[in-house]
């Protein structure tokens, strides 16, 4: 398929996908590598913990941004085997941990059931940093821990921070407790603890969190709508030159189907172009307009 588009639209718009899928293909012989550097080293250099990694070129893939979450112990020699690893193998190419874009599966005890929790990285952490000490003690102080305690803790903004206790203690399975309850975080009174009293009829349990990234929300998809819909008319007028206003729509809608556009946004989008000169509307014949090359 890739071939294709780059026969068809040329090198310069494929290079990106022709990227990711050698980071893709490359991942496979760095994890086999990885594995086999693991076992030359001393028993037991990762504990219990099966760690796996995907390393992603900058430049091929979308910007992240970067997290420094305070990671527990496991995760911290986890990544700094890995470092060694990838530092013996170049020297050239230096490391960024997207703990943002990583997942996890911990095993929870509740009672006398074990559970096998599907979790982001960064729920993870948050789970993790319960089984310390000092929060163990802050917790039996205050009958859970203050909201001001996690972010401290996970060294996370305050937004991220309610996504992932939401998602934690006010999902479908609470694995935390919140005090007071409610399905809403207060940064100002909320306190969190293990919920004891959690049980599921499942072993395996996957619990989702609210994305992260921006381009989610509902403005920046709005405008790569429009940047797709001026796109689709510039090719059309290329090909045509001249159509009528209905045709051009019409033709419009065709081409994107994923998600069809409202008809008066293709309308605000025909004359954003004829304000930036791209179009122009024909003189002799009404509703009808011109490709300007």
């Amino acid at each position: 398929m890739i071939g294709k588009l780059k026969l068809r639209c040329g090198s310069q718009f494929t290079s990106k996908m022709e990227g990711m899928m050698n980071d893709l293909a490359v991942g496979v012989d760095h994890q086999a590598d990885f594995q086999k550097y693991l076992k030359e080293q001393q028993a037991g250099v990762m504990g219990k913990m099966d760690f796996n990694v995907q390393v992603l070129t900058t430049g091929y893939w979308p910007t992240y941004k970067t997290m420094d979450v305070n990671l527990p112990p496991e995760m911290v020699r986890g990544t700094q085997v890995f470092k060694d690893y990838y530092d013996s193998k170049t020297s050239h190419q230096r490391l960024a941990w997207m703990h943002g874009l990583g997942n996890a599966t911990i095993r929870a005890h509740y009672g006398k059931r074990d559970y096998d929790l599907q979790v982001t990285t960064l729920q993870a952490v948050a789970l993790l940093m319960f089984n310390r000490a000092e929060a163990q003690v802050v917790a039996a102080a205050e009958g859970g821990l203050p909201f001001s305690s996690v972010r401290t803790w996970l060294n996370l903004e305050d937004e991220v921070v309610k996504r992932i206790m939401h998602s934690l203690s006010c999902g479908k399975y609470k694995v935390l407790r919140k005090t007071p309850e409610g399905n809403t975080i207060n940064a100002q009174k909320d306190c969190f603890a293990i919920n004891e009293k959690f049980s599921s009829p499942m072993r395996k349990i996957r619990i989702p969190m609210a994305n992260l990234d921006e381009s989610y929300k509902p403005k920046r998809v709005e405008e790569d709508r429009s940047i797709a819909i001026e796109a689709a008319i510039v090719r059309i007028m290329k090909a045509r030159k001249t159509l009528p206003h209905q045709q051009l729509v019409a033709e419009v809608l065709s081409q994107l189907a994923f998600f069809r556009p409202n008809p008066k946004v293709i309308k605000r989008r025909i004359e954003a172009l004829i304000d930036r000169e791209y179009l122009e509307r024909d003189l002799e014949t009404a509703n009808s307009y011109r490709y300007l090359a």
